[in-house]
């Protein structure tokens, strides 16, 4: 078992930027794209924060630079959470993923220590892929990613009861929504491609009605 010590250590690792909202709404969790910090992460965030949501965002680019496993990230994103509570007894978490940050989310969450999970109320991932191996790849940046070792779609089938939702560009990817066998599990097309036609209002508006 991890000590409180060696768990602290574990969520300092994160590279996480958060913009500060009402401490008595939901904690947005948001796992980036491969492109990290860039002008859509910023601006997406930035929008659901006018929202009155405290959003803290973790920068994929960086952490996942070189591969890692989905236990290391889940540990360290778990004692993010067990300490980010620690402040908000009784609150819940909004977990968003965005491309390669919705591909990793599902591996992440059925990783979650329970007593992360236990404050996890929905999971809202946007433009997905079908595969992931947990590592950027500056070649998919740039052009059509690889098939990778690890399935996506059979992992978010294992995520269980918690409220799901899969946002997708109408000019973008072609995901198999229809392989979700979730209950609890609603998807929607906004304009635009991965990207959303660059309307982070608009993408944070869609966002709520899944919270």
């Amino acid at each position: 078992m991890l000590s409180a010590t060696s768990l602290f250590s574990k969520a300092q690792e994160l590279p996480l930027k958060t913009w500060k909202g009402n401490d008595r709404n939901p904690l947005v969790l948001y796992i980036s794209g491969d492109g990290g910090f860039n002008t859509f992460t910023n601006g997406f965030c930035a929008s659901v924060n006018k929202k009155g949501y405290t959003v803290t965002a973790l920068n994929s680019r960086s952490y996942f630079w070189s591969k890692i496993s989905p236990e290391q990230a889940a540990a360290a994103i778990s004692a993010y959470i067990d300490d980010a509570f620690k402040s908000r007894a009784g609150q819940q978490l909004i977990l968003l993923g965005y491309s390669f940050g919705g591909d990793v989310s599902p591996f992440i969450i059925n990783r979650l220590s329970a007593s992360a999970k236990k404050h996890l109320a929905s999971v809202i991932l946007m433009d997905p892929s079908t595969s992931t191996d947990f590592e950027i790849h500056v070649s998919d940046m740039w052009g059509k990613p690889k098939k990778r070792s690890m399935d996506v779609i059979a992992e978010i089938n294992k995520m269980g009861n918690h409220k799901t939702a899969i946002i997708l560009g109408e000019d973008g990817k072609d995901f198999p929504l229809r392989s979700v066998s979730l209950k609890n599990f609603r998807s929607e097309r906004l304009p635009g491609g991965h990207h959303f036609a660059g309307n982070t209002d608009g993408l944070a508006a869609t966002i709520q009605k899944y919270m």
